[in-house]
């Protein structure tokens, strides 16, 4: 097995039956509650890449060759034993990262639902029938790249994880994951469960910034995978264009949601909150703006306000905490930094908008709520990773949408409304790979998630990943019968010998 190990277990024991890294470096994985190391993990270098890269490639070409059935079975095994783990996943993701034990929980049923959902799509990936030219017949055949490097941030990892290696999985590809350093456990625990159901295609490995490029740019690996920040993004494709490996890449965007003049606000606010202060705001997924319509503005304001000031911050693993502490100090100074940036150029704090003590020592902000914010405004042109709402007004839904196009769009909008001329007309005009009417949450596995503009390219999730993680071989056969092809080839010989050119 070729898994990161995970050494002096404090609080939560974890098998640790694997071999050191190859220059005995190591990483301390914190509790963000309490800043205790809970596990210490091998700080992988390139040496210890080559290794993970070598095994997954031997383990893809076993994989490939299996019976579908049998690529099937395992696969279902691996989402039973997410499912049988799923209390220690969701209590390891909560200590690591600081998301409600029940955000980490989702994080690890939507996992378990995209590895299920890819199991039933094994052998199902096909071609095309060729008939263009006469005499001849062909055709085309999807086939797996081999190891498929995927590079995910440590925010919704489980799911990040399962979304890029269940699609790969099911077209017979091998897997190797570069798990964030700063919260791996999860993921790595992950990896060992999918090895131990029988799926030894799946390979994860934890180590610095380095590791990152040097699997990028891996001259073994036959695709790339890449989810996380614009900065990590430019560096995996630059990696990549050594060996000219393929890629997805889904760059972290500021998402949109619009609530149009007969948007349901019961059910719109806490929706659009939800969204955004899930993960205390951490999560890629969620809106960082919202346009409302001016004759709702206020209201709207005033029920987020009112809701804000109801959430109740508390420890990960509290049952009843609505919002957790952000992943460490220094994630909960920047966005300090980014609000007082936001006010000092004219954005009003209606709720929120600074630092809290918290009941342990975890790193809390308040949730935010921050109106009059000019799109030029920090907290609204730059990328603030945390709870913090930025709320305009608007009259016109198309200058509205025009306006979005220009913050860095391309992820998730949202649309809010009852009208559906309206909800299409707005829709089709916003730059963005994926729009969600009236919901906040829809990454079901068998929807696609498909960044524009700088947004990245590449779906990730649907039958469209399927295709993404195959290459298209075509294979034509000639079928003139042999005398006729002699015949043929004797008079084109015959034209070049002559010196005549041959015209057909």
């Amino acid at each position: 097995m070729h898994v990161s190990p995970l050494v002096d277990p404090v609080g939560i024991p974890l098998s640790a039956a694997f071999a050191p890294p190859a220059e005995e470096r190591w990483l301390d994985v914190a509790d963000v509650t309490t800043g205790q190391v809970l596990l210490r993990v091998a700080d992988c270098g390139e040496k210890d890449v080559d290794v993970a890269v070598a095994a997954a490639a031997e383990a893809a070409d076993r994989w490939r060759r299996l019976p579908s059935f049998a690529r099937t079975e395992a696969m279902l095994r691996w989402a039973d034993a997410l499912g049988a783990h799923r209390g220690r996943l969701a209590e390891l993701v909560a200590r690591e990262t600081g998301a409600l034990r029940s955000e980490a929980a989702a994080d690890v049923d939507r996992a378990m639902a995209c590895v299920r959902h890819y199991a039933g799509l094994v052998g199902t990936v096909d071609g095309r029938t060729l008939n263009g030219i006469p005499g001849h017949r062909g055709h085309t055949v999807r086939e797996p790249y081999g190891v498929v490097a995927g590079l995910a941030p440590w925010t919704s990892a489980l799911f990040l994880f399962a979304r890029q290696a269940a699609p790969a999985l099911a077209c017979g590809n091998g897997y190797v994951l570069r798990a964030d350093p700063t919260a791996p456990l999860g993921p790595v625990l992950m990896a060992h469960l999918a090895q131990t159901a029988g799926v030894d295609a799946v390979t994860a490995l934890t180590g610095r910034d380095t590791t990152r490029g040097h699997l990028a740019g891996h001259p073994a690996v036959g695709m790339i995978a890449f989810a996380g920040t614009a900065e990590e993004g430019r560096e995996v494709i630059r990696a990549s264009a050594e060996p000219v490996a393929p890629l997805t890449v889904h760059l972290a965007t500021r998402n949109s949601a619009f609530v149009l003049a007969d948007a349901d606000l019961a059910a719109a606010v806490p929706c659009v909150l939800h969204s955004r202060f899930s993960h205390a705001g951490q999560n890629l997924f969620g809106a960082s703006h919202v346009y409302v319509h001016a004759s709702l503005y206020d209201a709207f304001v005033e029920a987020a306000v009112a809701l804000v000031r109801r959430i109740r911050m508390a420890g990960p693993l509290d049952a009843d905490a609505q919002l957790g502490p952000l992943i460490s100090a220094r994630a909960r100074d920047r966005v300090e930094a980014a609000v007082a940036a936001g006010v000092a150029d004219g954005a009003r704090i209606r709720a929120g908008g600074r630092r809290a003590p918290g009941p342990d020592a975890g790193a809390y902000f308040e949730p935010t709520v921050v109106t009059d914010a000019s799109p030029s405004n920090p907290l609204r042109a730059g990328q603030v990773t945390g709870p913090v709402l930025t709320v305009s007004a608007f009259e016109d839904a198309a200058r509205a949408a025009r306006e979005a196009d220009t913050t860095r769009p391309g992820g998730i909008a949202q649309i809010w409304g009852r009208s559906a001329p309206a909800v299409h007309d707005l829709a089709g005009r916003l730059e963005a790979g994926t729009v969600w009417v009236n919901t906040h949450d829809a990454l079901d596995p068998e929807i696609p998630l498909t960044p524009w503009q700088r947004g990245g390219y590449g779906a990730s999730g649907g039958l469209e990943a399927l295709d993404e993680h195959t290459r298209t071989k075509a294979v034509v056969w000639d079928l003139t019968p042999l005398a006729e092809r002699a015949a043929a080839l004797k008079k084109t010989v015959a034209r070049s010998s002559s010196g005549r050119p041959d015209h057909g």
